[in-house]
């Protein structure tokens, strides 16, 4: 009966000219029609109802109102059932209203219908808040951007904004399309739609995406994607395949809805038959329509998956939500997803009482001008701490090895045991010992040498983040009974990274062939899985497993497509929060579908008992449809962390 993905769909194409001619009663209209047949059939049947129906123009009166609150429902169900070929819950109405009038009840018709189209109206208004998560990230849209074109700014529809343009964007303005900085430096609000409320800094390389806001600085951005390409425009479409595809419990609402019209018109057609009143059995017919079954799913679902998409959880397909209720093992891979997929230092210690700053310092001057990840590290935790390298007199790579500068006169070396002992630099115990301490805590140890001397070294790895251990107790929290790490990396080093997270088994040495046939194993064991990765390397895997879940997909087309949910950002408590929102979405899908049905057997029971009438009917039917629509709004605020803190 109420087409709910109409909710997130909103009318773009209209040109402002167009608007600028409509006149203040126009737009008045459109603002309120849906309000002006129920509100004017109200005022038919007060009237109606002061005069009397039995005087003329008071039958009258009673008679138009229900023309025109039953005008709706009585077309519905005649598209609906001519288009359909079967009968639907809006015939049962409109067979009651016929009933009505053929028997010269006008006034109880027309207040039955009106108290239908009411119910349906708050409904809709309901319903509509449930939509608003697509509708927001609509907003996120730009209409116009900035573009530098033959010297000059022009301010141009997005539409007419091509791939290698150059865009600028100002303090506090939204970046209209994806693109690379290529002047400037910012800071980027990406909460519209990672859901993370920290400004990320940016800078000329790095990538940004249409629809987040710029907070600091001046940037130019050269395009790379617009249109429907964009991320945004991406997770919009996303988003609205996902609220309308019916999970397996929508679809047994639908057959149960299918055959229980004939059903009830059956039943309406024994109450005459035994009692004789015809009211007896319209109200049997108001109260049967199965509105608020009909609705339980599709409110749920779509609320669920919106809030999910506001907070920066994609959540693809509402068939996914039950899987995920079924869940009793989550696999982790470890590189990117566990860990921040980038080498950092973790520890530094100077031999011999030598200052920690100087072996940093004399470390970076010989990585200055390197590319390799280590130095990368090594150069990024000297800037966090303010301690700036100086520019080497020469530099030579040694590959496998590290490398060797000169500054001032004096060799710097910096690499690993090998490279010292074909320097014949003899290491000293302080170094032996620090290298085999680093390599037990699974850590690369980099020593760093000054004249043919060791003076200090740097342990460098890939850390886990924070989050884990929260992240692994929030899931079993979750009723998930096995957790798993996945990784590629050698045993010794993946136990060493994750020891004490939490994790029932550590699967190490594995190729991404390896993870998938690994995940089979799994399932043929009758464990129902769950993947969680970045959705590049271990696609495949992600695939495979029952649900699979991307990290950090923000611009990633690759992990999108891969996993039934993609998580925009790096956030670990990500994980435990889609679970948990899925699950809450499939309970309270339950919990309305108990509530309507109940509230239909009650209702049936009184009706068909002569204890209600048909107006007390229509009431006691759209409460039923309010309540399960208000039970499904709650997932609109609904977040995890509430319920565990």
């Amino acid at each position: 009966m109420h087409d709910v993905a109409r909710e997130a769909r909103i009318k773009r194409d209209f040109l402002a000219t167009d608007f600028a001619r409509e006149t203040r009663f126009d737009r008045f209209i459109e603002r309120y029609r849906e309000f002006i047949n129920p509100a004017l059939c109200i005022i038919l049947i007060l009237i109606a109802w002061l005069l009397g129906t039995a005087t003329s123009i008071g039958l009258y009166l009673a008679l138009c109102a229900a023309v025109l609150s039953g005008y709706p429902i009585v077309r519905n169900s005649v598209v609906a059932t001519i288009r359909n070929k079967k009968l639907n819950a809006e015939v049962l109405v409109t067979i009651a209203l016929i009933a009505s009038i053929a028997v010269g009840e006008y006034l109880a018709g027309a207040i039955v219908v009106l108290m239908m189209n009411i119910g349906e109206l708050l409904e809709d208004i309901t319903i509509a808040k449930t939509g608003a998560a697509v509708r927001s990230l609509m907003e996120l849209e730009a209409q116009t951007a900035r573009v530098l074109r033959h010297g000059k700014e022009r301010i141009v529809a997005i539409d007419a904004v091509q791939v290698g343009d150059l865009v600028i964007v100002r303090p506090g303005e939204k970046i209209p399309v994806d693109g690379v900085i290529k002047e400037g430096c910012g800071e980027i609000n990406q909460s519209p739609i990672t859901g993370e409320s920290s400004l990320i800094a940016k800078e000329p390389g790095d990538e940004v995406f249409g629809g987040t806001l710029n907070q600091m600085g001046v940037l130019k951005i050269a395009v790379t994607r617009v249109g429907t390409e964009t991320t945004i425009s991406k997770i919009i479409e996303l988003v609205r395949k996902a609220q309308a595809e019916k999970p397996p419990i929508e679809r047994i609402a639908d057959r149960f809805a299918s055959w229980f019209t004939p059903a009830m018109l059956t039943l309406a057609g024994l109450v005459w038959f035994i009692t004789g009143e015809t009211l007896r059995a319209v109200t049997v017919l108001v109260v049967a329509c199965p509105c608020a079954l009909v609705i339980a799913t599709p409110t749920a679902v779509v609320a669920g998956i919106g809030n999910a998409a506001r907070r920066g959880m994609l959540i693809k397909s509402g068939a996914i939500l039950e899987v995920i209720g079924k869940l009793t093992t989550l696999v982790f891979d470890k590189t990117g997803t566990l860990t921040y997929g980038t080498p950092s230092v973790t520890a530094v210690r100077g031999f011999d009482e030598y200052p920690e700053h100087e072996v940093l310092q004399w470390a970076a001057t010989a990585e200055r001008h390197s590319e390799h990840p280590l130095a990368d590290a090594i150069l990024q935790y000297c800037k966090a701490r303010e301690i700036w390298p100086l520019d080497p007199d020469e530099t030579h790579v040694i590959a496998g090895r590290g490398i060797c500068a000169k500054k001032d006169g004096k060799e710097i070396i910096v690499g690993n045991e090998r490279l010292f002992a074909e320097k014949n630099i003899p290491l000293i115990s302080a170094a032996t010992q620090f290298l085999r301490e680093m390599s037990a805590a699974g850590a690369t140890g980099v020593l760093v040498g000054l004249q043919n001397q060791v003076v200090g070294g740097i342990a460098i790895a890939d850390t886990l983040k924070p989050a884990v251990h929260e992240s692994i107790r929030d899931v079993r929290n979750l009723g998930i009974k096995k957790v798993l790490m996945l990784t590629g990396d050698d045993k010794s080093i993946a136990q060493s990274i994750a020891a004490g997270a939490g994790f029932d088994e550590i699967v190490a040495e594995l190729l991404p062939a390896d993870k998938l046939a690994y995940i089979k194993q799994l399932k043929t064991q009758g464990e129902k899985v769950a993947m969680v990765g970045d959705g590049i390397n271990d696609a495949p895997a992600l695939v495979e497993a029952d649900v699979g879940i991307a990290m950090g997909a923000l611009g990633t087309d690759a992990a999108i497509e891969a996993a039934d949910i993609a998580l925009i950002s790096d956030d670990l408590s990500k994980v435990s929060e889609a679970i948990a929102l899925s699950r809450k979405t499939v309970a309270i899908i339950k919990q309305s579908i108990f509530i309507s049905i109940t509230i239909n057997g009650i209702a049936l029971a009184l009706a068909s008992t002569g204890g209600i009438g048909p107006v007390f009917g229509a009431i006691i039917h759209n409460i039923g449809s309010i309540v399960v629509v208000g039970n499904s709004s709650r997932l609109i605020g609904y977040r995890f962390k509430k319920q565990v803190t």
